[in-house]
């Protein structure tokens, strides 16, 4: 049943400073924010409610008015995420969450230690996600659960896949959260059905060895440092001694696509940024994403961020 701590929001609002801190004392400890000395941080929908003893939603359909880096200390426990727009750039004791672009992203990462949170936005992007903390109390009370604690490691990371009447429910919430006992109750029903759904597959697999998590941290790290920008799959490979099957395989599991998708991805990012924060130029931002066809870049960046790299420019302006 929800409890009476519950910091929801009936219609969009804006969200400064303290209004950050006040939703962050749930799941975290020192919490702030770096960003401009405005109240008026965040604009949308936001709320976080304890919906029992040791389970915590934290939902959110909001739009980053400011740049900002967010930091807090996480307390241990599962957190369930479902992304389900925006390029969201989270990190977890410094390993950064892989998203996949245009298409809902639902990720499982344990903390079985106090660990370093950080969320980096940038000015005029948009974000709509769910997080369900599950405390480690809460895990021990159910015998299903209770052994998942010995047998995950720090920081494991595991993708879910959300079933169409969750992200149906998730949706309905991040558009109209509402405050009365019935929203209250859908909430409590969609943090159930999000629990059942992303603790599935651990039920299921509990044998899953930690030789397969090591390597896609070895994978998630050699990628963070833009190496893989400039090499082959099968330099990438036989850099992290593994073969071209296994790197793919393990590339779906993190990312959820083909590791060449990602890259592509992670090129197009940093040719936005720039545009947006260094105004360079549509043919250096091509260079630099790795297309020598400005066309051809055009095509691709407009088919990820649904504006041309001349619009991009030209917001920041």
């Amino acid at each position: 049943m929800i409890s009476s701590h519950s910091t929801t929001l009936d219609s969009p609002e804006v969200l400064g400073h303290d209004a950050l801190k006040r939703h962050a004392i749930h799941v975290s400890r020192r919490y702030r924010v770096d960003s401009v000395a405005d109240d008026r941080l965040l604009e949308g929908r936001f709320g976080v409610d304890v919906i029992d003893e040791g389970m915590t939603l934290r939902y959110a359909a909001v739009q980053n008015r400011h740049g900002m880096r967010n930091h807090a200390e996480m307390t241990p426990g599962l957190k369930l995420i479902l992304v389900m727009e925006g390029a969201v750039d989270v990190r977890f004791g410094g390993m950064r969450l892989p998203m996949a672009p245009a298409a809902p992203t639902a990720l499982l990462v344990n903390l079985r230690e106090e660990t370093a949170f950080e969320r980096v936005a940038e000015a005029g992007t948009r974000e709509s996600s769910l997080t369900l903390t599950l405390s480690p109390d809460w895990l021990q009370a159910v015998p299903e659960t209770a052994r998942l604690l010995e047998e995950l490691p720090h920081l494991a990371l595991r993708q879910w896949q959300p079933g169409a009447g969750l992200l149906a429910m998730a949706r309905s919430l991040t558009v109209a959260a509402g405050v009365g006992l019935a929203a209250r109750l859908q909430r409590e029903g969609l943090a159930l059905t999000m629990a059942g759904e992303g603790l599935a597959p651990l039920l299921r697999r509990t044998d899953e060895s930690s030789m397969e998590t090591r390597q896609q941290r070895r994978l998630w790290e050699f990628i963070d440092t833009g190496k893989g920008d400039i090499a082959t799959l099968t330099e990438i490979a036989k850099h992290l001694g593994m073969s071209v099957s296994t790197l793919q395989r393990l590339s779906q599991i993190c990312y959820g696509m083909p590791l060449q998708r990602h890259l592509r991805k992670r090129r197009l990012d940093a040719a936005n940024r720039a545009l947006r924060n260094d105004q360079i130029s549509v043919n250096a931002a091509a260079e630099l994403a790795g297309y020598n066809d400005a066309t051809n870049f055009a095509t691709a960046f407009r088919r990820v961020f649904g504006i041309t790299p001349r619009q991009a420019r030209e917001r920041r302006r």
